[in-house]
């Protein structure tokens, strides 16, 4: 009684562990799906059968969730502060606005409506973690106890998990249902209940109504029943039936759900194969993809799935995956098969998603999911193992091991989308796969800062195609794009996954390579260290963060630099901005140069042009106005680590003689060159967390061989 009692309990704080977290302040950039959920439910409440098809995806079922949550959030606060007015009539007339209704859920211009956002995104939270709840059921029935509750665990605190499901779209709920549905067929495998079956195409429905990659659903059907009649050598009849049960089951929940296949079943079906089957697998995106540092328009390839396993997944999830997946090999029980199946749906899920020419991050999640189902077999396993073969007591191992991913995970809150593995060196090395940011990290905060300055709700905000989407949820002012407004909004919003992603696309990239990209943020966003969204005022005077006062000649003073970053490392773009002034009238035209050198004096670097990218020679200055200069200095991929010094100069490039340089006391400066600062190369990911990596690695792979070795000796 004790026992069942403390699991009730436990019970409970797993399912607050895997729904608080995703149910309170989502992160959520798209609004497409917020759109379409709020126009769905208004659709089917008018009648407009034909109006419920929106997307080829279909996301049927997050309309139905979402587009419920939002009208009725909106009902709920209309009837309330109506039954208000009614009876306190005058205490509501002195604390609010008489003729103040709330805004219904398409009325989003003039609004900071993230809290509405927040709404629709609360029943998909709550259907993820019930789903988690119910995966451990499954796990109970299909192994035991244990490693059921060290899969929920994983799944409760698995960062990309966390970070699609507080987003108001397909990918979360789509990947808890295809694999509850899976289990469910694992389940009806072991028991041969038609109760199980009817449930796994229950949820396979539900999973294509979603989304039309939950198709694999069908051939994964098809392998489980192969292996079954394989392994026991029954008649093909009795693969057939239960096959063809689970498609029509699934075929009528997609029916009864959609009430445009009512309608249109023809043009609702060919526009779910063409343009959500066909055009996906031939067609990329038409938007640039930044992989391992080439930009590209097309199929990124499927080195990216690799990079996004890689990762996505975490320190424990990646080599006990491994470790589930060999243990299952050397072992022969019905429970390794479970295992088997469970690697062969992210395997094979991955290999489909990989054919498809259009490619996200996120696609990757039901491949994520199922293998944190197989390391936690891995981890259980592993344990029993070491325990087995050595003195050591490892009665709270894995304890020990779940509190470390939370400490890694939770703290992270509420962007868990920049968690990566750092086993794999972290956020540090992942911005040099992918760039980061999927999730709109970020550009939340740089919305509510705007949103914070005097008169926001006056200002025009010009930010990047896409990023538009995060920013419009939090600041009142009409939100634009920056390739229609430009300079003339009274801030501009820059978010790290566009300028990384868009330096020659215009919607993205023009206006931040030009100017904003060297020039000092008044707000910036920064995650690890590295920057994810930048707040500018176009008519601010711009900021001069290092002062220098040196002069070069009689007539020109360098008055300051802005450095982007002081520590860079090898095949970085070190980003310099100087900031000149005449002092006079300045004649001939001269030429900058930047010099990256090393201790011994060795040029490492250098950017020699002339001033403003040749667009300001020095004899068309104004005397007294800045002229704001940005350089690129690109380090080469076999500098050494150290410390390098960075200076500045002005040489006439008819005689290539320099200028004089003096010190802001008057004195000559030698070689007369400015010297800025020191300038540390060091490499992107530290040595030491390889090492920490390889110890991890080394710990896990001893262990699991040395009962063996001991075996043999």
């Amino acid at each position: 009684m004790h026992a069942k009692r403390w699991e009730r309990w436990a019970l409970v704080g797993l399912f607050l562990l895997a729904f608080i977290p995703r149910a309170v302040y989502p992160v959520s950039r798209p609004l497409q799906w917020y759109f379409r959920s709020a126009q769905f439910f208004q659709a089917v409440l008018r009648g407009d059968l034909a109006g419920t098809l929106f997307s080829e995806h279909p996301g049927v079922t997050v309309m139905w969730l979402s587009g419920a949550a939002l009208w009725g959030w909106y009902g709920c606060r209309t009837v309330l502060l109506t039954a208000c007015r009614t009876v306190l009539p005058t205490a509501i007339g002195r604390i609010a606005n008489p003729t103040y209704y709330p805004p219904a859920p398409l009325e989003t211009e003039g609004y900071a409506f993230a809290d509405r956002v927040a709404v629709g995104i609360l029943p998909l939270a709550l259907l993820v973690a019930l789903g988690i709840l119910w995966g451990r059921h499954l796990l109970c029935r299909l192994f035991d106890r244990r490693m059921a509750w060290v899969a929920a665990l994983l799944w409760a605190l698995d960062p990309f998990y966390l970070a699609n499901s507080k987003v108001l779209h397909l990918d979360a709920l789509l990947s808890t249902l295809m694999l509850l549905s899976a289990l469910w067929m694992l389940v009806y495998l072991r028991e041969r209940r038609l109760r199980h079956l009817i449930i796994s195409a229950i949820l396979g429905g539900l999973a294509m109504l979603t989304k039309v990659t939950a198709l694999f659903l069908v051939p994964f059907l098809a392998l489980c029943l192969l292996t079954d009649l394989l392994r026991i050598l029954r008649p093909a009849s009795c693969i057939l039936r239960p096959a063809l049960l689970w498609l029509l089951i699934a075929a009528v929940v997609c029916f009864a759900l959609w009430p445009s296949l009512w309608v249109q079943p023809g043009y609702t079906l060919e526009t779910l194969i063409q343009r959500g089957i066909v055009l996906h697998v031939d067609r990329a995106h038409s938007l640039p993809r930044l992989h391992r540092g080439v930009l590209t328009v097309g199929d990124p390839g499927v080195a990216f799935y690799l990079d996004a396993v890689l990762f996505r997944t975490t320190f424990l999830t990646l080599p006990f995956s491994v470790v589930g997946l060999g243990a299952a090999l050397t072992r022969r029980k019905e429970r390794s098969l479970s295992i088997l199946l469970l690697s062969a749906f992210a395997f094979f899920y991955f290999a489909q998603m990989a054919l498809g020419s259009r490619k996200e991050v996120r696609y990757m999640l039901p491949v994520l999911l199922a293998l944190d189902a197989v390391s936690a077999e891995g981890i259980v396993w592993w344990v029993e193992r070491v325990r087995a073969s050595t003195s050591l007591r490892f009665r709270y191992a894995i304890p020990l091991a779940l509190v470390a991913q939370a400490l890694v995970v939770l703290p992270r809150f509420p962007y868990f989308g920049t968690c990566y593995n750092p086993l794999v060196g972290g956020s540090a090395a992942a911005v040099r796969a992918l760039p980061p940011a999927d999730f709109g990290e970020g550009l939340d905060l740089a919305g509510r800062y705007v949103d914070s300055r005097p008169g926001a709700e006056d200002f025009v905000v010009g930010t990047q195609f896409l990023a538009n989407e995060m920013l419009a949820q939090h600041v009142r002012a009409p939100v634009r794009d920056i390739a229609q407004i430009g300079e003339k909004a009274d801030y501009l919003v820059f978010g790290v996954q566009y300028t990384m992603r868009g330096p020659t696309y215009p919607r993205w990239g023009a206006l931040w390579e030009q100017t904003y990209k060297f020039r000092e943020p008044e707000f910036v966003v920064s995650f690890d260290g590295i920057p994810y969204a930048w707040v500018h005022r176009p008519d601010a005077e711009p900021l001069i963060p290092r002062q220098t006062n040196a002069r070069l000649g009689k007539a020109i003073r360098l008055v300051g630099y802005r450095l982007a970053q002081d520590e860079v490392a090898p095949g970085d773009a070190l980003l310099l901005t100087l900031y000149w002034r005449a002092r006079a009238s300045i004649e001939g035209n001269y030429t900058v140069f930047v010099h990256l050198q090393g201790a011994d004096g060795r040029l490492v670097a250098q950017q020699d042009n002339p001033p403003v990218r040749g667009t300001q020679p020095t004899d068309g200055w104004e005397i007294g106005a800045i002229v704001e200069d940005p350089y690129e200095i690109h380090i080469p991929l076999d500098a050494s680590s150290g410390d390098y010094t960075l200076s500045v100069g002005m040489y006439d490039p008819a005689t290539l003689e320099r200028l004089p340089a003096f010190a802001a006391d008057g004195g000559r400066l030698p070689e007369d060159r400015v010297m800025l600062t020191t300038v540390q190369v060091r490499p992107a990911v530290p040595w030491w967390r390889w090492v920490l990596s390889g110890a991890w690695l080394t710990v896990i792979a001893a262990g699991s061989v040395w009962p063996w070795v001991r075996r043999r000796k």
